[in-house]
């Protein structure tokens, strides 16, 4: 009986053992788990912070190039604008001028080049103008060997200068020493360089800030 007694005390003591290492280690789990869901809020926290603050400077940085871009873009468009506005202008004139007085003015060009081409025999390519009425002034200056027709910006590199009627006449020695635009875009082109300002304050009399 002594024995079991003995037993049966030896077997509380082991139980009462064992739920005490058994709340010290719940409650040490408890912690640790406490302690580990603080830390990851304390991450989730600073992730977000910084997150946040990366995206402050992202929208920062954009508003500032925004910013700077803007005075930018605007000279661009009214760069774009106003000559957008001048080859409109302009290509308005040369339609209500009429083909003839538009031939005329490019031949005119001719003049400063016929001392040059007078000893040679030339090919005379054609486009926009009536091939008849080119023969009929260009053959009483020059000696031609033949007429032909071609397109716009198909012998030479030209600018469209905003027009509704792309026309030119191009004249080659038959030796080629010597080849020679007489065209529309070539003398809209250099109107616009030379004559801008002027042109400028006549459609906008200074009413438009760069």
């Amino acid at each position: 009986m002594e024995e079991l007694r003995s037993t049966e005390i030896l077997d509380k003591e082991i139980q009462a053992d064992a739920r005490k290492n058994a709340e010290r280690i719940l409650q040490k789990a408890d912690a640790d788990a406490n302690k580990l869901l603080s830390s990851v809020d304390e991450r989730l926290e600073k992730a977000q912070s910084e997150k946040k603050a990366k995206y402050e400077e992202r929208i920062a940085s954009y508003q500032k190039d925004k910013s700077a871009a803007l005075p930018l873009e605007k000279d661009r468009f009214l760069v774009s604008y106003i000559q957008t506005a001048i080859e409109k202008a302009t290509d308005e004139y040369l339609c209500i001028l009429g083909a003839d007085k538009r031939l005329q003015l490019v031949l005119k060009q001719l003049s400063k080049y016929e001392d040059n081409l007078k000893s040679k025999k030339v090919f005379v390519y054609i486009y926009g103008f009536d091939a008849d009425a080119v023969k009929k002034a260009v053959g009483k200056k020059l000696d031609v060997v033949s007429y032909e027709t071609t397109e716009f910006n198909k012998m030479i590199v030209e600018n469209e200068c905003g027009l509704t009627n792309k026309e030119g006449v191009i004249v080659e020695a038959e030796d080629q020493s010597i080849r020679i635009r007489l065209t529309l875009s070539e003398i809209v082109t250099v109107i616009h360089d030379k004559y801008r300002a002027q042109l400028y304050q006549a459609l906008f009399g200074g009413r438009l800030e760069k």
